[in-house]
């Protein structure tokens, strides 16, 4: 019995080992797709300046939003079926075709859509039509994505992650040192990007041969995947409407400056990015005590991320990004003040979903939804960018203050908890950095 006993440790600690490294790849991808950002941030910013920063801005936030919206959250099915037995040539077949319809009907729309959007600007127009064109191959990537999860592929899903980001930010430096990179060349090389993405998921196709369509299995995924999409639509929203809004709101050069804000603001999620794997698993298992620590030191950590940055914004923005960026320092500012509450309101929401408490996040990101939505219209006229960046601060803050008060009556701890890091925080955040192991 004891011998037994010691076998069935052993193995979970190998699966926890398992576990602790795939978070870690996935981790790793993510903070290095966020990492090319900032040395491709500067050189589109110098070779495009702030009016082609904006039209490129205008190019790149539908494609990203339109599969996002445009999935109805079917993908995620894969996962729930596929670990059940499920063959993967009926998940594929069966999800794959309303995915591929919707995808179609996009295409076919794709010129009125890219008319409405790019407002007279022929490049926008051009590389709006080409992007939505490829929905349908997008589409089936995610399903690809999804798919390759749930059946424990890692390789091939780190692949599809990393390929988007990588591709461009190779023909972005090298066009850039070419001096080619213009705003169709980087247009064109982000839907490079996203159609390459392709490629790993091919031998999983070809596994399958012949998909098989279930008229049951397709109901149950549209079913699901809904219930799934109205909570990240609100959560996408919230991330994306502002520049979204802003490509016909505001001037090309307004978008610019704004898109450039919002690449800095972005910096603290390097350093917090990685703690949502690890944090869910452990609190799925039961170890709900480490919310209010999580939720802490991850603002202390944002907090003195975005501090620092703060004060070298002015000097940054400038010499790094050019002269012509130094508009973009109050908005850069604001935006490095929400980016706390949204670091801390992200790791709440992970933490509330693995406690069983989805509901919740939900309502929070519903929330900063309507602060969004009637902060940018009565702030994005008037004030511009900087109009924008108090609606994300106010929006972050929002959604943060909610799930941190419904998060300590939850977990029955006070607030204080949640807000007020001790010194034993300190070397717990280090040892836990250093090992990338769950908690």
């Amino acid at each position: 019995m004891a011998v037994a006993e010691a076998a069935a440790q052993t193995e979970r600690a190998k699966g926890k080992a398992r576990i602790s490294g795939v978070a870690a790849r996935l981790t790793a991808a993510s903070a290095l797709g966020a990492a090319t950002g900032f040395i491709t941030g500067p050189l589109l910013a110098r070779a495009l300046g702030a009016s082609g920063r904006g039209d490129l801005a205008a190019v790149q936030v539908p494609l990203a939003l339109v599969p996002a919206v445009l999935s109805l959250g079917i993908p995620a099915f894969a996962y729930r079926t596929l670990p059940r037995g499920r063959s993967a040539k009926e998940v594929i077949g069966s999800l794959g075709l309303p995915l591929l319809v919707i995808g179609l009907l996009t295409a076919a729309a794709a010129v009125p859509i890219a008319h409405a959007l790019a407002g007279g600007r022929g490049v926008v127009r051009t590389y709006l039509i080409v992007g939505l064109a490829a929905t349908p191959i997008v589409l089936i990537v995610m399903l690809l994505n999804s798919s390759l999860s749930a059946l424990e592929r890692w390789n091939n899903v780190v692949a599809i992650s990393v390929i988007p980001f990588v591709v461009p930010f190779v023909a972005i430096v090298v066009l850039y040192f070419a001096g080619r990179l213009t705003v169709a060349t980087a247009a064109a090389a982000t839907i490079a990007g996203s159609l390459l993405a392709f490629i790993p998921g091919l031998p999983l196709l070809i596994s399958i041969r012949r998909p098989v369509f279930r008229r049951r299995l397709a109901r149950q995924g549209v079913s699901f995947g809904l219930k799934s999409w109205l909570g990240g639509l609100a959560s996408l929203a919230n991330a994306r409407l502002d520049q979204f809004v802003m490509i016909t709101a505001v001037s090309p050069r307004e978008l610019g400056l704004y898109a450039v804000a919002t690449t800095l603001a972005g910096a603290s999620g390097l350093a917090t990015g990685g703690l949502s794997p690890p944090l869910m698993a452990r609190i799925a298992a039961g170890e709900r005590q480490l919310m209010p620590r999580a939720v802490r030191m991850t603002l202390v950590v944002a907090a003195g991320v975005n501090l620092a940055l703060a004060a070298i914004t002015p000097v940054l923005l400038s010499v790094v990004f050019g002269p012509e960026f130094k508009s973009a320092v109050s908005m850069g500012l604001i935006l490095l003040a929400a980016a706390v509450p949204f670091a801390g309101a992200s790791v709440l929401s992970t933490a509330l979903q693995a406690d069983g408490a989805p509901l919740i996040s939900s309502m929070a990101e519903a929330l900063a939804l309507i602060v969004t939505v009637v902060g940018l219209v009565a702030l994005l006229g008037p004030l511009g960018g900087v109009g924008a960046a108090l609606v994300s601060l106010a929006a972050y803050g929002a959604s943060f203050i909610f799930q941190v008060v419904m998060a300590s009556r939850r977990v029955g701890a006070p607030l204080a908890e949640f807000l007020s890091p001790t010194r034993a925080d300190l070397g717990w955040c280090w040892t836990r950095l250093r090992s990338l192991a769950p908690w």
